[in-house]
């Protein structure tokens, strides 16, 4: 393969991963977006019983109904199960965005393992007006694939 088609190839392939990456921060800031709803609802839902566990019923005039306290609690931490449940669907939509990343970079990296011998140095660190070297754009995938890993790290 020549320098100049090594080169074209290579570019294609980082082309393609900077738009894989640009879809994927979309789905993950919607993503993120769902979620602080959720995180509201659970934190208003966790004040509740917390508040219902502290009340005593039979102080007030709701002593009349000897399970309430049972039932709220039961009904709120059902509540609570069901956000659970939403939140990690996030969760997963959180992880399958950093493993897509993830798969893109490392295709990328593989691809120019392989092409490195038609590059010289100054080919690698080349710079233009209109395009930055290979050198910056292998690390600035690194640094995303490193933020999402960050973010959401391997359990």
């Amino acid at each position: 393969m020549s320098d100049k088609t090594a080169l074209l190839s290579l570019h294609q392939s980082l082309r393609r991963c900077f738009g894989v990456v640009q879809q994927q921060e979309i789905i993950w800031n919607d993503c993120l977006k769902e979620c602080t709803p959720l995180l509201s609802s659970l934190g208003n839902l966790g004040e509740q019983l917390q508040a219902c566990y502290s009340v005593t019923f039979e102080n007030t005039p709701l002593k009349d109904f000897p399970d309430l306290k049972d039932r709220l609690k039961h009904k709120l931490t059902l509540a609570m199960e069901t956000i659970f449940e939403k939140l990690g669907e996030k969760m997963s939509c959180l992880q399958k965005v950093r493993d897509t990343v993830s798969n893109q970079v490392t295709a990328v990296f593989q691809h120019y393992d392989q092409l490195s011998a038609a590059f010289t140095v100054d080919e690698t660190f080349e710079r233009s007006t209109l395009t930055p070297s290979l050198a910056d754009m292998l690390e600035w995938l690194q640094d995303i694939e490193r933020f999402y890993r960050r973010e959401y790290p391997l359990l």
